[in-house]
């Protein structure tokens, strides 16, 4: 999961530094022209055009002043231009600094017929996608009911990205009222309208916005998609369920109709239960694992088996610490990886990049231990290389520690690994890359064609190296398992 969500944080940054360089020399070049990624790392002057763009939009917005007798007709022209894609003249700052006097004429503005038409209906929009959010995001801080409430008429309009954003808010900001919105909501033929009416319940819980008649209300929407294919919604459905109502939810999740490997959704199940810290019952989990280990060749059951095993970590017999063992050596790198971190977890090991994240956040990269900065740095590097290549890791600030990656794939026992990186590095010469960011990214971009060719070929020998990272991981923390547990 953590993988994943660097993964997705990378990509997105990478994704809204592209949007700016294009705006940026939207004169010298079209947007179909401008180049992505390549030209962010040949071109490091990209960085600090970067830099001094948001630099200049961020004193532009704390500069902003609106005056206390602004009119209403200022106002309104204010709001009208909320249906222009490119607020160049900052007209959602300056409505938000209006406040409340503005709200008569956000309401008057989402009558009209544009109000819900895409700026962008090919693709995504960084930021809104329609006047309606930005409208919707200034009124519902003044007036969360009237806004939830002409939301839901558009819970069936035809454009699924509306009704995603529909959906997100209302059940947010949920109250008796909204229960047949969001129950419709939740069984959308959309995956992603269901995702994020889920990312919306998940919000309210976490605000305290949603009332407790509205989320015993949706509560049987939700036990309908315990089984329901999807691409998107990553089993937010057991999670919000336990959220809502642990009792209630437990015997249901447990129940056959739900754990059972003929459930494409059990892996999602078994996870929640985990994090929710329940010990599921051996009685039912060990035959369930005996099941899911005669199929875990076939996905999704290495999914389900690997979470079976943590589940058994959390709730183990004597026989559990030689059976994880047993599992270190599967022919599966998934098995390997979840046997390592369940062996970890009987040893009191539960989330250690959790651990490392938290100290780091307090003291910064010199206040972890060496053996965390072995495994932060590894993690890190293993990360950003899965996700964009050696490239991207020296391009980006978590390539200032690659002598500690090094080492720490070393220390790891990773030494396939270790010899990829150690030709990775030899392309900047004997000296290896600067440990300064700027410095490195201009190195980088020095790179002749046969030094991009060979550190493309890097890249494939990692992506087909069978060490088992996350594996090698698991268990140097397990052999220093003080460095990651965590302070009562």
């Amino acid at each position: 999961m953590i993988y994943l969500l660097i993964a997705l944080s990378i990509s997105f940054v990478l994704f809204v530094i592209n949007r700016v360089t294009i705006n940026l020399n939207r004169s010298r070049k079209s947007e179909g022209e401008y180049g992505g990624f390549r030209d962010w790392v040949k071109n490091p002057e990209m960085k600090n055009e970067y830099a001094e763009f948001m630099e200049s939009q961020q004193a532009a917005k704390k500069s902003l002043r609106v005056p206390e007798n602004i009119s209403d007709r200022d106002i309104e022209k204010l709001v009208n231009r909320l249906f222009i894609e490119d607020d160049h003249d900052f007209n959602y700052d300056k409505l938000q600094l209006i406040g409340k006097k503005a709200v008569p004429f956000l309401m008057k503005a989402l009558q009209n017929q544009r109000v819900a038409k895409r700026f962008n209906p090919n693709g995504f929009k960084f930021g809104s996608d329609t006047p309606l959010q930005r409208i919707c995001s200034l009124l519902i801080p003044h007036d969360a009911n009237r806004a939830v409430k002409i939301l839901t008429r558009f819970i069936d309009h035809e454009d699924n990205y509306v009704r995603k954003y529909a959906a997100l808010e209302i059940s947010e900001h949920g109250t008796g009222a909204c229960i047949p919105t969001i129950l419709k909501a939740l069984d959308d033929e959309d995956d992603y309208v269901r995702s994020h009416t889920m990312i919306g319940i998940r919000n309210g819980i976490r605000e305290g916005t949603n009332s407790k008649e509205f989320l015993t209300g949706i509560f049987p929407g939700l036990i309908k998609l315990l089984n329901r294919k999807d691409r998107s919604v990553g089993g937010e459905a057991p999670r919000l369920l336990l959220d809502i109502d642990t009792d209630k939810a437990v015997p249901i999740l447990l129940s056959s109709n739900y754990f059972t490997i003929e459930n494409s959704q059990l892996h999602y199940i078994i996870m929640a239960l985990n994090e929710a810290e329940y010990q599921i019952p051996r009685v039912q989990l060990l035959p369930l694992m005996n099941q899911l280990k005669h199929n875990v060749d076939k996905y999704p059951h290495d999914y389900e088996y690997a979470e079976a095993l943590h589940a058994y970590a959390f709730n183990p017999d004597q026989s559990a610490e030689q059976y994880l063992r047993n599992d270190l050596n599967s022919p599966h790198k998934k098995v390997q990886e979840a046997a390592a971190r369940a062996i970890g977890i009987l040893e009191g090991i539960t989330e250690p990049f959790n651990v490392i994240l938290e100290t780091k956040k307090e003291s910064g990269f010199e206040g972890l231990t060496k053996q965390q900065k072995f495994y932060y740095a590894v993690f890190m590097y293993d990360a950003e290389v899965r996700n964009g290549g050696h490239a991207q890791y020296f391009v980006n600030s978590t390539g200032n520690n690659w002598k500690t990656a090094y080492a720490g794939l070393k220390a790891i026992g990773a030494s396939s690994r270790v010899t990829i990186l150690r030709n990775a590095l030899s392309l900047f010469g004997k000296a290896g890359p600067s440990e300064d960011n700027d410095l490195r990214h201009e190195q980088l971009a020095d790179f002749s064609q046969k030094q991009e060719d060979i550190l493309d070929k890097l890249n494939d020998e990692y992506y087909d190296c069978q060490e088992n990272t996350e594996m090698l991981l698991a268990l140097f923390a397990i052999a220093h398992k003080r460095h990651f547990i965590a302070d009562d």
